[in-house]
């Protein structure tokens, strides 16, 4: 029997050949009473027409939550695009019985990074030496380095099969320009970027954030919490964040937050940008007294961070302001775009290179540097890192007022040491007018605005609803301009504007609570998968790889190496709730034309030629095997699914003219391979649409570890 042959797959897939089907995401239901005390006056909600699943009650259970009464801690990462944050809050004995929301005042924002005291850090990395002993991450980055930033947005880039190669090539031309001479190799200077995928360089960075949380609760909690208290982990991530890029944040969390260090983690549950800031937002206002709100109020919250703005729109359900009740609904769906802050640092770029001309922009950016092809990372040289630095403080402070004078901003030595008054460069430096910050803020502040006229939009027309507030939060929401322009438009709809007193820190701060259950339902957690899940195929040969097993050849005159393994679902891969684990992979498989039954015998054919199995391997090895012959029969589990080719639809197979004139007409037979992962695995061989084998396995397999 032969192994299918491997097509091109039209799907994305993912670095552990992952996509994942989604199921739209649940309504909110927020009480402050405890968990204990029952509700009777807020009865759920009836099963939305949409097929959104209905809101829980605040006194039922949440399946595969985490119970509050115990001792423990709550981590909240917030791995962002340009900064990162860590909110922690410790559960003691005293205090796990305690109103939810009365814990949220205890909540703490990790503030001390290395050389820097603030609430939040770069999310920056460099992989060069440092020669003044920085730690080449964060604020502690020597000047003088290649510095990796907004890699948080290649998590879920996906390229077309003509980017891939050209990022290969680029790969390929900067590993050969990689200086590995004796010197080089001594002085630590190897670009060691250009050999990473997105997720290993985040992965990285977030290890250096786990050892800093590490520390600071060992400072600042207890020596001996680590080891003896359980931590449960919430995440954060963006509304309009790919299934791909939400498991690459899973892998490299788990990986950096791991039992070596917190030897008592426990679970990990996952919170989006916007619906985090809206939990802090909510309590922020009832605490202040601002939550004016009646039945079938709707509010907007934007997330305006550095890579992306999210928006979440919420409707009242009801309202107790006597027992701090609140009740509500998601209106339509989170939605968002790529067009927080960095894209004003772009944009500056762009305005400098046009101001500086060809020339000097090549010596700014480093052009001719040995690792300039870097495979599609975003890398900043020392000198456009040094010119952004002095940027950042216009940035920040820019408030859209008029400055006759504009905003000079130094240039580095040897770079537009000749005078272009017409260019705006002076004496070393280039003059930025208000015009020209303008035109930088206009393409992250107009998509803003854009995003929530079409929320406020949505509304008001489909929902027939009306919009009393927009809460403004997340990094970007600290600059002035950007607060006064969303005010303005809000302004012309009589919708009120507020920015949180802490709008940097809303969204850690925010997973604690949601995590807390305060005025919301506790998070679904999510699981490890405990297998790795893959089918038997034949590759095409290659002698580098494949040199001690001789090629099959095949009807068409292609060489395949046999043995092999594809595996689509790797173990450790999340899966999230409601979201099952979706693999899918296309091939096809080949035959002789004249061995295929003629239509009017199709019926009674017996004949094993017109069988193909597919080999489904299920391996609990923690490293998969790449061949067949590796696999752990005690530990491992193969099924076959035997398809019937003459069951193949017509349109999904042809018939054609082999080169070798021995075979003649052969006949090609396309078929797909699905796997779902979720309480248990199914696995399906498809044809256009046609279920041609199938077979259920349990998720952990019949003799678990």
């Amino acid at each position: 029997m032969s192994e299918p042959r491997i097509s091109p797959s039209p799907l994305p897939v993912s670095p552990a050949g992952v996509s994942y089907s989604s199921l739209p995401p649940r309504g909110l239901n927020y009480t402050s009473q405890r968990l204990a005390e029952p509700v009777p006056d807020l009865p759920t909600d009836p099963p939305s027409p949409h097929g959104r699943s209905s809101p829980l009650p605040s006194d039922s259970p949440t399946p595969g939550a985490v119970p509050l009464a115990e001792t423990r801690m709550i981590i909240a990462l917030d791995y962002g695009t340009t900064f990162t944050g860590i909110a922690y809050l410790s559960i003691g004995s005293r205090q796990k019985e305690a109103d939810p929301e009365s814990l949220a005042e205890d909540i703490r924002v990790l503030q001390g990074w290395p050389t820097h005291e603030s609430e939040k850090v770069p999310s920056e990395i460099s992989y060069s030496p440092s020669p003044k002993g920085c730690r080449q991450w964060g604020y502690d980055i020597d000047d003088h380095s290649r510095v990796l930033k907004w890699t948080k947005l290649e998590l879920e880039e996906t390229r077309d099969r003509s980017a891939e190669l050209r990022t290969l090539a680029e790969t390929l031309y900067g590993l050969r320009l990689m200086d590995l001479s004796e010197s080089k190799v001594i002085e630590n200077d190897i670009p060691r970027h250009l050999a990473k995928e997105p997720e290993d360089i985040v992965k990285d960075y977030l290890d250096l954030i786990a050892d800093q949380t590490l520390d600071e609760i060992l400072n600042n909690v207890g020596r001996h919490v680590p080891e003896n208290i359980p931590i449960d982990m919430i995440i954060t991530h963006p509304a309009k964040w790919s299934d791909r890029a939400l498991n690459s944040t899973y892998r490299a969390v788990r990986a950096a937050f791991s039992r070596d260090l917190f030897p008592k983690i426990r679970d990990v549950a996952f919170v989006s940008e916007p619906e985090a800031c809206a939990h802090y937002t909510l309590r922020e206002a009832w605490q202040k007294d601002h939550l004016r709100f009646r039945k079938n109020d709707c509010f907007i919250v934007v997330d305006a961070g550095g890579g992306t703005v999210d928006l979440a729109s919420y409707k009242v359900v009801s309202m107790n302001y006597d027992k701090k009740q609140i009740k509500l609904q998601e209106v339509g769906y989170p939605i968002g775009d790529k067009c927080g802050a960095t894209c004003i640092d772009r944009s500056f770029d762009d305005h400098v290179r046009r101001r500086l001309g060809p020339e000097d922009w090549d010596k700014l950016s480093d052009a001719a540097d040995q690792d300039s092809a870097t495979g599609g990372h975003s890398i900043v040289k020392p000198k456009l890192r040094m010119l952004h630095g002095r940027f950042e403080a216009i940035k920040h402070g820019f408030d859209g007022k008029d400055q006759k004078l504009g905003f000079p901003v130094q240039l580095p030595r040897g770079i537009g040491s000749e005078d272009k008054p017409e260019e705006g460069i002076l004496n070393g430096a280039i003059k930025i007018t208000v015009e020209d910050l303008k035109d930088m803020f206009k393409q992250s502040v107009d998509k803003t605005l854009f995003l929530i006229g079409q929320a406020a939009t949505h509304i008001e027309i489909v929902e027939r609803l009306k919009v009393k507030k927009i809460f403004l939060s997340g990094g970007f929401a600290r600059s002035q301009y950007l607060f006064d322009r969303v005010q303005a438009f809000g302004r012309t709809r009589r919708i009120d504007v507020e920015r949180g007193e802490q709008c940097w820190s809303a969204v850690a701060r925010g997973a604690i609570i949601k995590s807390l259950g305060v005025y919301t339902e506790k998070p679904l957690l999510v699981k490890d998968c405990p297998r790795h899940f893959g089918i038997k195929v034949r590759t095409q040969f290659a002698a580098y790889k494949h040199s001690d097993m001789p090629p099959e050849m095949d009807i068409e005159g292609v060489q395949w190496a046999t043995d092999q393994i594809r595996w689509f679902i790797s173990k450790g891969d999340g899966i999230f709730p409601n979201k099952p684990l979706v693999a899918t992979y296309d091939c096809h498989w080949s035959m002789k034309a004249s061995e295929f039954p003629s239509p009017n015998k199709k019926a009674s054919h017996n004949s094993a030629e017109v069988f193909r199995d597919v080999v489904f391997i299920a391996s609990s090895q923690d490293e998969a095997p790449i061949r067949f012959g590796n696999i752990n029969k005690a530990t491992d589990e193969v099924v076959s699914l035997r398809c019937d080719l003459t069951k193949v639809p017509d349109g999904q197979w042809g018939e054609f003219v082999s080169p070798n004139k021995q075979v003649g007409k052969y006949l090609k037979f396309w078929v797909k391979v699905e796997i779902h992962v979720f309480e248990k695995v199914e696995v399906m061989i498809t044809s256009g649409g046609k279920v041609l084998a199938s077979q259920e396995l349990t998720l952990a397999g019949p003799n678990p570890r």
